[in-house]
């Protein structure tokens, strides 16, 4: 076949792209049920095998939210190249949302819901200190696209930018490991490894972070070429190609080692098997799509496209949080299989219900949305400022 006949005929804007918001749904879906089986599950039972295997599986969704931020940060600069080109408002609005992600992942960090208290722990070294200084899927995106955003103004070129992307892609994966052993100042090494150790004036505190920039990043860099691949190719030759990538990468984790999941992203054959996971589950969302649509659909739609929204609400559900207890006192490490899938029906029900009226009001209500977050964020900091130690 030749090229002409793969290439998509019209090279302008792309529409967003349905089957991506489709994805971030079945992301998110499966982000929660692990995170509840891993904090819930009775300790016998994630020593069996397969809960390793269940691991395995549940190895994407992380790789997966990185990954759908890359394709929609290049969609964005695809259909707007000219913001940022010529810096106009638009895109420093966009600026400021990719530095309230990195806030958000420090705010659901935060120790206390007191400024005070927080200083003073950071000042001693406190382990909630460290904690908090830890670094978690949000800044790791947030700091991915930081990096995207600067080599797409100082490129423009959108073959550039993909190039560049694609070389620092596979930098981010191939230093993985040596970046491991690098230490540059306590504020920064947790960006650059899981285990950074930090002097705190209290003693030397453990710096524990689950998404440094290497070699996660990278998976948002595999976005981004992905999202120029789908602008320059047929809608059914870009998932063909998929799906055949996804059918080969996957496997490789399951022949090549015994030790599962954690810290499998410092292995070539982990990495393949969470880009894999994601390309076979993008074609998955793709078909369905196809095959049924409909209303249906269309509510799990809306529901991952408020993913920011469903990760911080699940966090403060399963986990404790600083405004309070979550449900962590009632089940942590006390539940059967059975019990465990029913919690998560129920918790799944409640997190997405309440991110479609989210979304609602969002879309139906703009100026009421805008309001809400304006008094939401101005009361939380006028509180957080004055509560004392």
């Amino acid at each position: 076949m030749k090229w002409q006949e793969w290439r998509r005929m019209d090279p302008g804007p792309v529409s967003r792209v349905e089957a991506v918001d489709l994805f971030r749904f079945l992301v998110l879906f499966f982000m929660i049920q692990g995170h509840l089986f891993r904090a819930y599950l009775l300790p016998a039972i994630r020593q069996l095998p397969w809960y390793k295997v269940h691991e395995v599986f549940h190895g994407f969704v992380a790789p997966g939210f990185l990954f759908a931020a890359g394709f929609a940060a290049f969609l964005s600069f695809h259909n707007k190249r000219q913001n940022y080109i010529r810096l106009d408002p638009s895109f420093f609005k966009r600026l400021r949302r990719i530095l309230f992600v990195i806030a958000i992942g420090y705010w659901i960090h935060l120790p206390f819901f007191s400024l005070g208290k927080t200083v003073q722990a950071i000042r001693l070294g406190t382990a909630n200190a460290a904690e908090f200084l830890s670094v978690n899927i949000l800044q790791c995106i947030g700091i991915g696209l930081l990096l995207f955003t600067l080599l797409a103004v100082l490129l423009k070129s959108e073959k550039a930018v993909v190039l560049a992307t694609a070389l620092a892609g596979a930098l981010f994966f191939f230093l993985a490991g040596p970046m491991q052993g690098v230490h540059l100042h306590p504020a920064l090494d947790p960006f650059l490894n899981y285990n950074a150790l930090w002097q705190a004036p209290g003693g030397a505190r453990t710096v524990a972070s689950f998404f440094p920039i290497f070699p996660w990043v990278g998976y948002l860099c595999i976005g981004i070429v992905a999202a120029y691949l789908y602008t320059q190719l047929k809608k059914e030759v870009f998932f063909r190609l998929l799906l055949g990538l996804g059918i080969v990468f996957f496997p490789w984790f399951f022949f090549h080692s015994s030790t599962f999941y954690f810290k499998a992203e410092l292995t070539l054959s982990g990495n393949l098997n969470k880009i894999g996971g994601i390309f076979l589950l993008l074609c998955c969302s793709d078909w369905l799509l196809r095959r049924f649509g409909g209303r249906f659909l269309d509510l799990l739609k809306k529901a991952g496209s408020e993913s920011l929204f469903v990760y911080v609400l699940h966090l403060f559900l399963i986990f404790n949080s600083f405004f309070r207890r979550g449900l962590m006192p009632l089940f942590e490490n006390r539940l059967d299989v059975a019990q465990a899938l029913l919690l998560f029906l129920v918790l799944q029900l409640v997190v997405f219900a309440l991110s479609l009226a989210y979304h609602h009001i969002k879309e139906k209500q703009p100026r009421l949305w805008r309001w809400g977050f304006t008094i939401f964020w101005a009361v939380f900091l006028l509180l957080f400022v004055l509560r004392p130690h």
